[in-house]
Parts: structure tokens; C-alpha cells; sequence
């Protein structure tokens, strides 16, 4: 049986569809190719001059680098453990912030580059900061190394040192045949492209409708001479707003129609930015005002954009611990296992609804062992409290008065055994559904949650054992009441 082929076959280099006149190879983006010219990645900058635009790709970072990252140690080794140390002290000391910030310029144009500057700071190579560089000035081998255009070498660049520049990398077609990546400017070019002609021709519609279309008509046929001093004189009219013409001469203000009064215009540029949204949030209920939405359909318009800021996160870990990271161990604690940095996206716990949840559990008859679940829970340091008396101590209860003997002694109720009996025989029947009910509550997230999963179990509790039950006691009932009336009681 034959081993495995190590070699890569499917390599850039032999892809023919990329065109390849250098050492380095095109981005191959359809947008750049039809509308960039000699922009290039420029082209995309156009789309952060977009208010909307800017906006929803500034979030999308935010929500990012608004989490706490930590850095995680590869074993409990004593060298592992200091090693993670030394990689979170040198990434504080560069604004790990910051650096995530740039790399996240990848999403709009599908690769970003940082520059790494080394430092030897007492026996320790640090990385004093890190530079985010400008896309334009970086080419890609067939291979995806990195070359820098320069004033030299301005079309296949230079050769780049190891160890030295960071590349991070997003492609929306989830491939690795395109070194520059392809980034969310491809999608959100044409969007914002249509939304700019459509708020020019609303500025022309505006403008035509503040400043009316003069017409003036004098009696004749057509004289050029009468039309030209005409002309002059509306001009004046225009600009010194008044006007003096001959008898005859009549001068009217032909307002244009305000067809929707620039609905259409706004109702398609809304759209537009919907659109932009829903490409770069993957939702579009936190940007758009216009747009109304249950509380449940928002809570997953928020699980979709924390969830799509959660993979950009990762994929941003895992360019660092694959270069800088890495780097850092292996220039100063050569053998140490390479710790991990990585962002914290857990949610903190709704202490409201587990409150109430509590609640509900101790109605059932059940409460926590002790205090310390407590405190564990909701924080602080709780004790529990001491029943109060229902009346002040300082007045005098006077003592309950004794009860009225009579001559014949009162009869025990002949009732109380068949109620007893009520109670041992149904009590199976009864423990059984709510043992099903306090499952649910037990499972459930929230008081809706609960509800739905009320709503769905409540076929499947059989009542007829109960019913059995309190049939057969009923007539048992009637049966004793029917002795005593027979009896003279």
C-alpha cells in the first residue's frame, strides 16, 4: 500500500486562472479588477467615507476588542507558566488593544500587516510596539510570503526578515489560495456605491425643488433680441430679486411636483444601509432605528453579532499565536511550550432570572444547604435572616380563654379517616406531576422558557389516576352521608 503524498499538488503558483508576470502574483477580487484602476485596495477606502459604513464595520471591531483577553499557560510546568507571564507582560506593553484594532482592518480588505520592533532590554528581546503598516505597500508570492514595495524595487518588492512582520489574513470564500485574502470590501463596494448616487440625485431633486424654474412669456412670435434682454432680466430678478419688463410680458414660477417628497430616495438609501448591515453584522436591529423587532428577535440579532465578533476574535488569536506569540518564547525561552492568548466572550449570568428561579424553587419547599450558595452567587457576605414577631414584645397577650365544657362529650369527625385515606392514595399520582413540573423549572432559562416547556409537557400528564382516586372518595363520601342520615345524625 503506497504512503501518503507529502507534496502539495493544488499550489497558487500552478493556478491558472491567477495571473503571475513576477516573483509576486494580483489580488484576484473581481470588484478591484472592474472598478479599481490604479487604486487598487484604495478603491475600498471610499466605503469608510460612508457614515452607515463606518459605523457598522466600527462596532464589529469594538466588539472585539471590548473583551478581556488573558493569556493561558501550555502546562503547569514552572518554565510554562513563566513563559506565559513574560508573552502577557510584553503584550500589555504594546496596547494588545491596539494592535488587535489594526489587524482588524483585515475584515474590510482582506489582509492587514503589522511590523514587529525588537528591543533587547536586559538579556530579554522584547517587542517594544508594534506598527500597522498600510496594505498598498505589500505584495504576495505565490507561496503568501510578504514582500515591501519600495522606491527601489516598486513592483515585486523586497524580501522580508523572519520574525518580523505580522500578516493577518480574512476571506469571505473560506480559502487558501488567495494570499491578499478577500475582504467584506467586495461585498459592501456596491451597496455604498449606489447609496452615494442615489443621495446626489436626492440633492438634485432638493435643489430643484427650493429654487423654481422661471418662465416668462411676451406676446410675438420668436425675436432672439427679446429673448436675450428676457434672459438678462430674469437673471437680475434671480439675483437682485426684483424685476422691471414691458407690458405684455409675463413672468410666472413653475414649481416642480413633489412626487413622495424624496421617499423613494430615502426608502432606498434605508435599504441600502440594511443591506451594509446585514454584511457586516450579520444582523440589522442594533443600527437601523427605523426597524422594530420583538425582545426575543433582538436577543438573536445580538447572539448573531457577538458570534460573528467571537470567530473574528479567534481567527485574530490565532494569527498572533502562530507569529508573535510564538516568536516571543522562542527568542527568549527556546523549549518552553507556547502558552495562548485568546479573548473571553462567556456571558456574565442574569442574576435577576436566577433569583427568580430561586424563588420559585424555594415556593416548591426547597432552599439552599447554607448561606455560602448564597454568597457564591450574588455575591457580598449574606446571613439569613431571623423571623420577626408579628407583635411587639412590650404588650401583655392575655392568655387564651379556656374553652366552654358541655355536659356530652363532642364526637370525633367521622370524615378525617377518609380524608386521611384521600391523602395516602392520591399522594403517588400527585407527587408524579409535579416531580414532571419541577423538571422543567429546573431545565428552564427564563419565566417565557418555562412557560413553552409547560405548554409542551402538559399533554403528556396523565390526570385519570387522580381522578380514579378522588371518584372512588367521593363515593365513599356520599355513602357515610347517606349512613348518617339514615341514622338520625
Amino acid at each position: 500500500m503506497a504512503n501518503p503524498t507529502t507534496q502539495e499538488i493544488a499550489t497558487v503558483a500552478r493556478d491558472p486562472m491567477v495571473p503571475q508576470f513576477s516573483t509576486t502574483i494580483d489580488p484576484t477580487d473581481a470588484t478591484i479588477i472592474a472598478r479599481g484602476g490604479g487604486k487598487g485596495l484604495a478603491l475600498y477606502d471610499e466605503i469608510k467615507r460612508d457614515p452607515h459604513a463606518f459605523s457598522v464595520l466600527q462596532k464589529r471591531t469594538l466588539e472585539v476588542t471590548s473583551r478581556e483577553w488573558t493569556v493561558i499557560e501550555a502546562s503547569d510546568r514552572l518554565r510554562d507558566k513563566k513563559a506565559a507571564e513574560l508573552v502577557k507582560q510584553q503584550l500589555k506593553g504594546i496596547g494588545f488593544d491596539r494592535l488587535t484594532m489594526g489587524l482588524m482592518g483585515a475584515v474590510l480588505k482582506g489582509y492587514a500587516v503589522a511590523e514587529a520592533m525588537w528591543e533587547n532590554r536586559g538579556g530579554v528581546w522584547t517587542v517594544a510596539r508594534t506598527k500597522v503598516r498600510k496594505q498598498r505597500r505589500f505584495r504576495f508570492t505565490p507561496e503568501g510570503e510578504p514582500r515591501l514595495l519600495t522606491r527601489e524595487s516598486g513592483f515585486d518588492g523586497i524580501e522580508l526578515p523572519g520574525r518580523k512582520f505580522v500578516v493577518h489574513r480574512y476571506n469571505v470564500d473560506h480559502d487558501d489560495d488567495e494570499p491578499y485574502g478577500l475582504g467584506l470590501g467586495t461585498v459592501l463596494f456596491w451597496p455604498a456605491w449606489f447609496k452615494r448616487q442615489v443621495l446626489g440625485h436626492w440633492l438634485q431633486a432638493s435643489e430643484r425643488f427650493a429654487a423654481p424654474t422661471v418662465k416668462a412669456t411676451y406676446p410675438g412670435g420668436y425675436d432672439k433680441e427679446k429673448q436675450d434682454k428676457l434672459l438678462a432680466s430674469i437673471r437680475a430678478m434671480i439675483r437682485d430679486a426684483g424685476i422691471v419688463v414691458p407690458e405684455g410680458v409675463v413672468i410666472e414660477l413653475l414649481e416642480a411636483a413633489r412626487g413622495g417628497g424624496g421617499d423613494t430616495q430615502e426608502g432606498l438609501a434605508r435599504y441600502l444601509d440594511e443591506l451594509m448591515s446585514e454584511a457586516v453584522l450579520g444582523e440589522t436591529l442594533s443600527t437601523n432605528s427605523g426597524e422594530r423587532g420583538s425582545r426575543s428577535l433582538g436577543e438573536v440579532h445580538n447572539e448573531v453579532r457577538v458570534a460573528i465578533a467571537k470567530a473574528d476574535a479567534d481567527l485574530v488569536s490565532s494569527t498572533l499565536n502562530d507569529t508573535l506569540v510564538k516568536w516571543i518564547v522562542e527568542v527568549n525561552m527556546p523549549g518552553a511550550g507556547l502558552p495562548q492568548v485568546w479573548r473571553d466572550f462567556s456571558e456574565a449570568e442574569d442574576l435577576d432570572k436566577r433569583a427568580a428561579r430561586d424563588k420559585t424553587i424555594y415556593d416548591m419547599g426547597y432552599r439552599p444547604k447554607d448561606a455560602e450558595y448564597i454568597n457564591e452567587t450574588y455575591g457580598g457576605d449574606w446571613v439569613e435572616k431571623e423571623d420577626e414577631p408579628d407583635e411587639d414584645d412590650s404588650l401583655v397577650v392575655p392568655p387564651p380563654r379556656p374553652e366552654a365544657e358541655f355536659a356530652d362529650p363532642q364526637e370525633d369527625d367521622d370524615l378525617a379517616p377518609l380524608v386521611d385515606q384521600l391523602d395516602q392514595a392520591a399522594a403517588p399520582a400527585i407527587s408524579a406531576m409535579i416531580a414532571r413540573i419541577r423538571e422543567q423549572v429546573f431545565a428552564a432559562a427564563s419565566y417565557e422558557d418555562l412557560a413553552e416547556r409547560l405548554l409542551t409537557i402538559l399533554p403528556d400528564i396523565d390526570p385519570s389516576n387522580l381522578a380514579e382516586v378522588m371518584e372512588k372518595a367521593i363515593t365513599v363520601a356520599g355513602l357515610a352521608g347517606r349512613n348518617e342520615v339514615s341514622n338520625g345524625n
